[in-house]
Order: structure tokens, then sequence, then C-alpha cells
């Protein structure tokens, strides 16, 4: 099974590789995509740091409601899209991250895969929602739009070898996030999560934050962290983080 999944990845890599500098370039940055794949089913990943300032835990002491972390300030890559659709469009985010680390970058080098892969939900601000309408001003003259209200974004964290020196993206949609230092409550759990999974594992986390008398806490938005391939399938870590005020 493994297998013939890596298979499919590095036709699609070989395919959707950028064919500018002719075909050796499309078949070489295909191979990279490929075995950067094959390499994630068994790597172990470099992770984004952070400092547990404080634990809280359940009345009896055995188990972890959540933590409050700080995150040093750190180099990320990220991509943004303006839909209301996240699952739909996560694929097409995460695949334009995956190209920038196989060699979508100016140099094409390769940068190791890192952990946690974030995820933000956030309103769109009055330029960007003034900008969609004056787009959909213009495509109603050939079909209706939806109006869209949010953006997500979704990063990969910079490894520490190449925080310093980070290679500028090729692809527009992708830039470089100088990602400030930020204090989080985080909670954790296991398995395999979609949409609804992801947002009733936020409200939990307010819930039980507000229970314990948090307070700074900016609920108005939360991070999504990922740290495991999909063809991992014991013993996976999935994260909500709230961004705690300074």
């Amino acid at each position: 099974m493994r297998i013939q999944v890596v298979l499919l990845v590095a036709l699609a890599a070989v395919a959707s590789a950028d064919e500018e500098g002719g075909i050796l370039d499309s078949i070489r940055n295909g191979f990279n995509r490929a075995g950067a794949a094959f390499s994630s089913l068994y790597a172990t990943y470099e992770t984004a740091p952070y400092t547990v300032e404080r634990t809280v835990k359940t009345d009896d002491g055995e188990s972890i409601i959540y933590e409050e972390r700080n995150y040093p300030g750190q180099k990320w890559v990220c991509t943004t899209e303006i839909d209301d659709e996240e699952e739909e469009q996560s694929k097409d985010a995460f695949m334009r991250l995956f190209g920038y680390i196989t060699g979508d970058n100016e140099g094409g080098i390769t940068i190791p895969m890192t952990t946690p892969v974030s995820m933000v939900r956030e309103p769109l601000t009055a330029e960007e929602l003034a900008n969609q309408e004056s787009q959909s001003d213009e495509d109603t003259q050939e079909q209706e739009s939806e109006e869209v209200h949010s953006k997500y974004t979704m990063c990969f964290y910079i490894n520490q070898a190449n925080q310093e020196n980070a290679p500028p993206p090729t692809n527009p949609e992708v830039y470089i996030e100088n990602r400030p230092t930020m204090t989080v409550i985080a909670s954790q759990t296991g398995g395999y999560m979609d949409d609804e999974d992801w947002v009733a594992m936020a409200d939990k986390l307010k819930q039980d934050a507000t229970a314990q008398g948090e307070t700074g806490v900016d609920y108005s938005s939360f991070y999504r962290a990922g740290y495991d391939s999909p063809m991992k399938f014991w013993n996976r870590r999935n994260e909500i983080w709230y961004v705690k005020q300074a």
C-alpha cells in the first residue's frame, strides 16, 4: 500500500514539475519530490522549537488538559487561500509548500520536511474584502460568484540550517513569514482529523481554558498543527493553539 502511494506521488510530481528549465529539470524536480515523499514515510522530523511555561492537568494529575508554550521568533514558509472551504483547498496549499522544500526556490535546493504544518483561519480585512468585491464585480459579467469572508494560511516551519538564509520561493503564491515570538495555549490529541474534529477540539480547549480562568487569550482564531504524514497510522499528534497576548 505504501509503495503504491509513493508511486502515485512520484508520477504526480513528475507531471507537475516545472518545465521552464527543460525536460531534464522536470525529471530532476519530479524525482526530488518523489524521494522526499518516500523518505517522509520513515523520517524523524525537526520540530519548531518551543518551551513549556506551564502545564494544566486534570484534578487527579494524570492527564494534561493543555500547556502554555512560548515559541521564539522563527521563519516559516507559507501560502494563503482566500476561501471559506478549507478542506477543499488545503491539498493545493500543501503541494505549493511541498514544492518549495523540494526545489521551487531560488537555487533549487531541497529543504528537509519539518513539523508541524500549521494552519490558521482568519476573517478577511476590510481591504481584502474590498479587493474581493472588486474581483467579484468583474467575474459577474460571466458568472455569479459567491462572496468569501475568510482566508486561511498554511505554513511549514523552516529548519534551523536554513533559518538565516531561507531561499526565496519561485512560486508567487508562496512567501517567507517572519513569525514573531508568541505565547500559546496548546492542547493535543491523536487520530485522524477532519474539519469538524478540529472545530470541536478548538471549542473544547476554549471551554477548558475559560473554566481554568485563563486570561489574555485571543479566541477569535486558532492554529491547527499537524505533525504526521497521512501514512502514519498510530501515535498521531494533532494540536490546537490559541495565541495568548503578552
